[in-house]
């Protein structure tokens, strides 16, 4: 899915991409790429999970809003860990086929969670 999105860059994000040659768009579609619960539950000590945190870590800033949304996600969360964990008991090898099961349940949370919002 493409979107157009617009952003205010600060002095410090445009020095340091200045700096090291980056360019923000590609910066920011690898952040967004790696955000991935299926993959942060199946890759325990991946380094690509720093966007997935710091989207939790912007989640928790929502305070009301989202703890009141908290119990409908919380299944899914469960669920979640539950499929991805069951995999990986029988090795790291299995990783990739626990972050395939973790996108099953983010299907089914997913369209959970719109048809309870579209009520």
């Amino acid at each position: 899915m493409k979107m157009n999105v617009t952003i205010n860059a600060t002095e410090d994000f445009i020095v340091l991409c200045d700096l090291f040659k980056v360019e923000p768009q590609a910066l920011i579609q690898k952040f967004v790429d790696q955000v991935s619960f299926p993959f942060y539950y199946s890759q325990p000590d991946g380094d690509e999970r720093w966007a997935t945190l710091f989207f939790l870590y912007y989640i928790g800033l929502q305070g009301k809003e989202i703890e009141i949304e908290m119990p409908q996600h919380e299944p899914f969360m469960n669920q979640m860990a539950e499929v991805v964990f069951n995999h990986l008991e029988a090795g790291h090898q299995y990783a990739a086929k626990a972050e395939i099961a973790g996108r099953e349940v983010m299907k089914a949370w997913h369209q959970h969670i719109m048809e309870k919002r579209a009520e």
